[in-house]
């Protein structure tokens, strides 16, 4: 919408420059007309129309701070004007001055969008209402720029909601493509890693192993040689056919570690169990196992990772902490599945170096890649407990037992306290 309240400048001192367009048939009433908005002050600029085309034609010519109408001329007549100028958009203060116009009328003139009415023979009115008419339409004019302002505003920040939108969409997109770019190249290093373990258990036992027993076999014949000739080195020979017994054995045991089979069941109870019953048979050690009763169905890959996470904790409990008891729990609530595995061994040593070891960041890796939290700490009163909350979808596990809660609260309580060693008797 035009703002029609430019020109009014002061100019010779107090004088305001007012444009006024007057549709009036009348000369002489014009003047008058005139001569009384001078005499308050304005230096006026008028144009006088008489009919519709007129008056179309001033209002394309320039802009006009006031518009005058007699409310009824032959052939023209306000309401008509005021409908030209509603037609343009216009914002133009417009006040009737008439020299005879009935309440009723002035009143619909009103309704239609004039601004005031003035009859004719009290012109001592026309001043007080042209001011107040100048200001409200100076104050509208401000409104339609504040609006204005405020629109474009907010258009701009439209913009630059939906940019600053776009960008982190596609940042997000970027981000979740590098993140299963990480994981999948997690799941493949740790995947290489079993293919690695896995050769280096078979080289053992078929090239190392198979040389080691025949170099015992060699080192036991040459004792039982040196014995009959009653040689003096018999008895070092006994040694080294000893000590390549001691190796033999001690690569063999690599070899199984290293060659461990894979999980084998579709559960978590059963590999457990199946795993337990691996290391009692390999190793010799006890290895209880309590797993509560209302176990969720977990994605195999789960399975798999607490599965491997399990077996790297028991084989480091042996290998560096010498363990003779080792402990396997398993509770769940509402929220969480927690696997603990405890051993009487020596306590772990929370060192830089210790936490930098190869199997501890694969353990770390596998928690991670499930979105579960790792941790392993030593026991106060001797060994060590590595701990693996797996954090449970809505609806993936069934409302536990009391027995189950009572058995995940032990567990989470000495995982915080760590106070009480295991006791796999």
């Amino acid at each position: 919408m035009k703002s029609n309240n430019k020109g009014m400048d002061q100019q010779n001192g107090n004088q305001r420059s007012l444009r006024v367009l007057l549709v009036e048939d009348s000369g002489p009433d014009a003047t008058i007309i005139v001569r009384t908005i001078e005499r308050g002050g304005f230096r006026v600029h008028s144009h006088r129309v008489q009919t519709s085309q007129e008056m179309q034609e001033a209002l394309e010519d320039q802009t006009w701070n006031l518009i005058l109408a007699d409310h009824s001329m032959p052939g023209f007549s306000a309401p008509e004007a005021l409908q030209l100028l509603k037609e343009r958009g216009l914002d133009t203060p417009f006040i009737i001055v008439s020299g005879y116009i009935n309440e009723d009328t002035a009143v619909e003139a009103m309704r239609a969008g004039a601004h005031d009415y003035v009859m004719k023979d009290r012109l001592a009115r026309l001043l007080p209402a042209i001011e107040r008419e100048l200001r409200e339409a100076e104050t509208r004019a401000l409104n339609r720029e504040s609006q204005e302002q405020l629109k474009r505003a907010h258009e701009e920040l439209e913009v630059r909601v939906e940019s600053r939108t776009a960008a982190l969409r596609a940042a997000n997109l970027k981000l979740q493509a590098m993140f299963e770019e990480r994981q999948r190249l997690e799941n493949e290093l740790l995947e290489i890693a079993e293919q690695e373990r896995r050769r280096i258990g078979f080289d053992l036992h078929d090239d190392l192993g198979q040389k080691l027993t025949g170099a015992g076999f060699m080192a036991k014949g040459l004792q039982r040689r040196l014995v009959d000739d009653n040689h003096p080195c018999a008895e070092e020979a006994g040694k080294v056919h000893a000590l390549i017994e001691e190796i033999t054995q001690h690569t063999h045991n690599l070899a199984r570690q290293f060659s461990a089979l894979d999980a084998q069941g579709n559960d978590l109870a059963t590999v457990l169990k199946g795993l337990a019953g691996h290391v009692k048979k390999m190793f010799e050690i006890k290895c209880a196992l309590d797993i509560c009763e209302d176990l969720p169905a977990l994605p195999q890959h789960s399975i798999t990772q607490l599965y491997k996470i399990c077996q790297e904790a028991v084989s480091n409990s042996i290998k560096h902490g010498k363990a003779k008891n080792v402990c396997i729990s398993v509770s769940c609530d509402r929220d969480e599945l927690t696997l603990c595995i405890r051993n009487d061994g020596l306590p772990f040593a929370p060192t830089e170096a210790s936490r930098s070891r190869m199997g501890l960041r694969i353990m770390k890796y596998r928690a991670n890649t499930i979105g579960a939290n790792f941790d392993i700490r030593p026991q106060s009163k001797g060994g060590t407990c590595v701990t693996c909350v797996l954090p449970l979808t809505n609806g993936q596990v069934p409302r536990p037992s009391r027995k189950s809660q009572d058995s995940a609260h032990k567990a989470r309580r000495e995982h915080r306290t760590a106070a009480v060693p295991v006791d796999c008797h």
